[in-house]
């Protein structure tokens, strides 16, 4: 087999594999690889008579190759890591055989570290922009590497060339940062996702006289714009009532307390019957309510607990039911409340009911909402999805059973001596990812071939019925000395996909056709396997766990990546 070339990209994360025998790289769109830097066209990596080089364009004055300095050209040696610096692009090459080529999916270029060779101290893990930030801070002895790179590392003088790019390239995003600036300054409805603005919410009358509203009918509080204010800012109704709460000038639904003034974080939960999507949620909540406290001093709470009353019902009776039928109804008391009637669009629509929590940190207050992805019509044998809940998610966590899955239903037996859930092998899984994968695009007016750039946390569920398939080595703890380990996410995502890929592997390329941010999951709402017992009057077989032995595993895992994502180091030790 012919030797390739492959060039990682520091700055993006991006993998390129030579195509053919020369490979231009730089700025310029006319480049086989473009990469982050200041030059159009920066050099070509050329391989002739089973020989690779790199040629550096004649304007580049001086580049870094493995810590050394240089203007000429590079012989690039099989099997070996080199180390670019160039004209402020920072990127890794490696040459040969694809049997033994490095696993590049290991890489994690967000997460590194750096060494003193004469003290032979390591750093805490660094975010790479934080990194390069301080560059200059940091004294010119220190090397610096990522994790999956192993003993190869940069120069921090040399990464202090990347650090002017980027100064440099944010400087000329004024454009894009006016955007991000203008879009914290609107918000969406968590209901009916109209896009409104500050000032813009009704308040709701709070006189006992006052009931009737346009849209919500004769039993509801009226909604009216602000006039009048008490000296503190209170808003006054029109009998005098000094009003509290504010709904949605669309749908007049009632939106949390302060919800105008917080950062939101919208997360859509998909996945097929049987998933577990309604046990997932539970497990979420109840364990983001005693780790982020615990963890990392973060009070998570209800925003509105009238509105969560469905999912706070089942929280209760999956911890702490006596009887597995108490157990039962609660799940299905939460299936009947996924979807309320919303008022848009002059009718009330059947939409996914939204779950919204408040998270703080330090003085910074997050607005959590939760999803149940699918469409109000949706059955076990035809799943759709909604195209609002995806269109404006800042993260989508896609469920998927291993023990539904036929690849996956006969291993498991095999090789864990554990007996699949009830109900038969659901191969429709698969065409459950294509299917949010059209919806998605047409949401988002993505072409083929485009991906969003929307994270997807890939949850494998049940993992207490299958984990021994990734061997004995348990997975990495995400958290420790309350600190996020971002390494051992990624670590544990690596076993997951290679897992996925062995048995499986059309659900991976599904997932990673649809966003370029895939991380995968393993999860166990439980952390025990369920007994199974009969409805005898229905004829119906369904699960239970022994109350009060519950042990969730790894459920807050996907929750804490996509934060940690959106806000870098919220879960950092203060």
């Amino acid at each position: 087999m012919k030797d390739q070339l492959y060039i990682y990209d520091c700055l993006t994360g991006k993998l390129r594999v030579s195509d053919g025998d020369f490979m231009a790289i730089g700025a310029g769109k006319q480049n086989n690889f473009r990469i982050l830097t200041d030059a159009e066209s920066a050099g070509v990596f050329a391989q002739r008579s089973g020989v690779c080089r790199f040629f550096p364009n004649h304007k580049v004055a001086e580049y870094s190759i493995n810590g050394n300095r240089t203007n000429g050209t590079a012989h690039i040696k099989p099997e070996r890591f080199y180390l670019f610096v160039l004209q402020g692009g920072c990127f890794i090459a490696w040459y040969g055989n694809d049997d033994s080529r490095p696993d590049f999916g290991a890489f994690n270029s967000d997460c590194w570290y750096t060494y003193n060779p004469q003290t032979d101290e390591w750093s805490d893990e660094i975010e790479f922009r934080h990194l390069l930030q301080e560059s200059d801070r940091y004294d010119d002895a220190l090397l610096a590497t990522f994790y999956g790179l192993g003993h190869n590392a940069f120069r921090i003088t040399d990464l202090r060339e990347v650090a002017i790019l980027l100064r440099k390239k944010d400087g000329e995003a004024i454009e894009t940062q006016s955007l991000v600036k203008q879009k914290e300054t609107v918000f969406r409805c968590p209901f009916c996702h109209s896009v409104l603005q500050p000032g813009q919410s009704l308040a709701i009358a709070s006189h006992p006289l006052l009931r009737g509203d346009t849209v919500l009918g004769a039993g509801a509080m009226k909604r009216f714009t602000p006039e009048n204010y008490t000296a503190d800012g209170m808003v006054i109704d029109e009998m005098g009532g000094i009003c509290q709460d504010f709904a949605c000038p669309e749908c007049h639904h009632k939106l949390p307390p302060f919800y105008e003034r917080m950062q939101h974080h919208r997360i859509a939960i998909v996945g097929a019957e049987g998933a577990g999507m309604g046990y997932y949620m539970a497990s979420l909540i109840h364990r983001l309510e005693r780790d982020l406290p615990g963890n990392f001093d973060m009070p998570f709470r209800d925003a509105d607990p009238e509105q969560n009353a469905a999912l706070n019902d089942m929280r209760i009776r999956v911890f702490y039911s006596d009887t597995p039928e108490e157990f039962r109804e609660g799940r299905l008391f939460l299936e009947g409340k996924l979807h309320s009637s919303v008022w848009r669009k002059s009718v009330f629509e059947k939409l996914p009911h939204p779950f919204i929590y408040t998270l703080n940190r330090g003085r910074s207050s997050h607005s959590l909402i939760f999803y149940n992805g699918m469409a109000a019509s949706s059955s076990s044998e035809s799943r759709a999805f909604d195209r609002d809940v995806l269109k404006t998610a800042d993260a989508i966590f896609c469920l998927f059973d291993p023990t539904q899955y036929p690849a996956f239903r006969e291993i498991i037996h095999t090789h864990t001596n554990k007996t699949a859930s009830p109900g038969r092998a659901y191969a429709g899984q698969s065409l459950l990812l294509s299917d949010m994968e059209m919806h998605l695009r047409q949401a988002l007016n993505l072409h083929h071939g485009t991906k969003t750039n929307v994270p997807i946390a890939f949850i494998l569920t049940k993992s207490d019925m299958w984990e021994e398939l990734l061997g004995p080595e348990p997975l990495l703890p995400t958290v420790r000395n309350r600190n996020l380990k971002p390494h051992n996410i990624y670590a544990n995502s690596a076993r997951l996909r290679e897992l996925l890929f062995r048995i499986a592997p059309e659900i991976p390329a599904k997932a990673e056709a649809i966003s370029d941010q895939v991380c995968y999951f393993a999860v166990s709402s439980f952390g025990v396997q369920p007994e199974v017992f009969e409805d005898e009057l229905l004829g119906e077989h369904y699960i239970a766990p022994e109350s009060g032995k519950l042990t969730p595993a790894h459920v807050t895992d996907p929750f804490m990546w996509v934060l940690n994502l959106y806000e870098n180091g919220v879960f950092a030790d203060t």
